[in-house]
C-alpha cells in the first residue's frame, strides 16, 4: 500500500518504506529483522541497479533513472524516478545476488566528492534520521549534501538558467522497496497468501 501511494505521487511514504525495509532485513546486537527470525536471510535479492563502475570519475545514481519532461508553456523539468521493472537493457531486471552483496557492498551512488552509498546507508538514513522511525536534530553531512545540496550534480538547464534536481533518495527507496517486494514474491518465502 506504501509503494503504491508513493507511486501516486506520495513521496513521504519513502520514508515508511524505509521503515519496512528495516524491519525485514535490519540485524542489530539488540534486535534481529524479521527475515531473520523466519530464517529467510540466506534468500538472493533482486539487484535492479545498473552496475557501478569504480574506475569512472562521474557521479553515479544506480537505482534510479532521470526524468525530463516540458509541459507547452513551461520550462524543461528534470527528476529521478524509480524504474520498478522498466529497466534500460543495459540493467538485469533479473539479477540476483546474496544478502549481505546486495545490503552493504553494491554502491548505489556516488556523489560528486566521491562519497559512496550502499543501500544499508540510503534505507538506515531515512528510517533512523528522517522521521521512518525515529528523527535526528542534525543529519551526517555527507547526507545532507546528497539529499539537500545536490552532491550529485544533475541540472536541468533552460533559457532561464539551471534548476538543481531533487532529492535522489526517496525514488531510491522506492527502487529498493520494490526489489524487496519481487524478492519477496518470487522467492520461496512463502510470505505472501495471494499466490
Amino acid at each position: 500500500a506504501s509503494a503504491i501511494s508513493y507511486d501516486n505521487g506520495f513521496e513521504g511514504e519513502a520514508k515508511r518504506l524505509a521503515a519496512t525495509i528495516r524491519i525485514l532485513v535490519h540485524d542489530t546486537t539488540h534486535s534481529s529483522a524479521l527475515l531473520t527470525q523466519l530464517r529467510k536471510m540466506d534468500i538472493l535479492f533482486y539487484d535492479s541497479a545498473s552496475i557501478f563502475d569504480l574506475r569512472s570519475f562521474l557521479t553515479s545514481n544506480c537505482l534510479t533513472m532521470l526524468r525530463f519532461s516540458k509541459k507547452e508553456g513551461q520550462e524543461l523539468e528534470g527528476d529521478y524516478v524509480a524504474p520498478l521493472d522498466r529497466l534500460s537493457p543495459a540493467r538485469n531486471k533479473d539479477r540476483r545476488v546474496g544478502f549481505g552483496r546486495w545490503w552493504n557492498r553494491n554502491i548505489v551512488i556516488k556523489d560528486k566528492a566521491g562519497i559512496l552509498f550502499t543501500r544499508r546507508d540510503l534505507v538506515l538514513a531515512v528510517a533512523d534520521k528522517e522521521g521512518g522511525a525515529h528523527i535526528d536534530p542534525k543529519l551526517n553531512q555527507t547526507y545532507a549534501n546528497l539529499t539537500r545540496f545536490n552532491s550529485l550534480g544533475w541540472k536541468v538547464y533552460t533559457e532561464g538558467g539551471s534548476k538543481d534536481l531533487d532529492n535522489p533518495v526517496p525514488p531510491s527507496i522506492r527502487q529498493i522497496s520494490h526489489e524487496v517486494l519481487k524478492t519477496l514474491r518470487d522467492g520461496d518465502t512463502d510470505l505472501f497468501l495471494d499466490r
